[in-house]
């Protein structure tokens, strides 16, 4: 004989405190917590990020210089070279600048003492064979006195104490040939105590006459021959 313990009167069925059935609860996660739950992940994700990332460019920057180190070690030493050494290094440039722009003075000062006998030389070739004197026909006597030719041989002779000087003395075709011989030779004498009186040294003198030779202009005028009757220099 079967009993219905369960009483069933159509009236709602309240569930018994003492359901022993084994069921699942289902417990809802609060709202709040699940945000919380989602930006802690997020952080994780950025922070995990972030420090690759970082790693990375850390590697990248620790590689180059030791690229720079094995592919040029002068790089390095520059690079490692502190700030005063450099300093030091623009001022040792600057001597020889210096330097430079003293050799470059002392190059033209050599110049132009290499110049300097040049223009004595050229000098010296345009006072050789000058007339500084004319004279009078038949006498030694000074007929005209050429003053700047005689003032430049003066400042040769006293700017070169061991220079010495030639006077050949001339005559005009008028007159015997050996009057004249002796007519010009006293007249290289004459300009020899000429310039003596203007202490120049007779030993640094040496006077000869030389006739009727070498005419410097024609002996058929007047004024050719007075031209003739002259005495020309020589620098030795």
């Amino acid at each position: 004989m079967a009993f219905d313990l369960n009483k069933n009167d159509g009236s709602k069925k309240e569930p018994s405190k003492f359901d022993l059935s084994k069921k699942e609860v289902e417990n809802p996660v609060p709202k709040s917590r699940a945000w919380l739950i989602g930006l802690f992940g997020v952080l994780i994700v950025g922070g995990g990020i972030w420090y690759y990332s970082s790693n990375k460019t850390l590697d990248t920057l620790v590689k180059e210089p030791i690229q720079n180190v094995s592919s040029d070690p002068a790089a390095v030493a520059t690079a490692i070279t502190p700030a005063k050494e450099k300093v030091d290094v623009t001022d040792t440039t600057a001597a020889p600048i210096k330097a430079l722009g003293t050799e470059e003075k002392s190059n033209k000062k050599t110049s132009l003492d290499d110049a300097s006998p040049k223009l004595e030389t050229a000098a010296l070739k345009a006072l050789n064979h000058t007339v500084p004197v004319t004279f009078a026909r038949g006498t030694s006597s000074f007929a005209s006195i050429n003053k700047p030719l005689i003032k430049r041989i003066l400042a040769h002779l006293t700017k070169n104490p061991t220079a010495s000087i030639h006077i050949d003395g001339y005559a005009s075709s008028d007159g015997p040939l050996a009057v004249n011989q002796q007519i010009s030779q006293l007249r290289a004498e004459a300009f020899k105590n000429h310039l003596t009186s203007l202490n120049i040294e007779a030993a640094r003198i040496s006077a000869i006459g030389k006739g009727i030779e070498n005419p410097i202009e024609s002996n058929n005028t007047d004024a050719g021959r007075k031209k003739n009757r002259r005495v020309e220099i020589t620098f030795l």
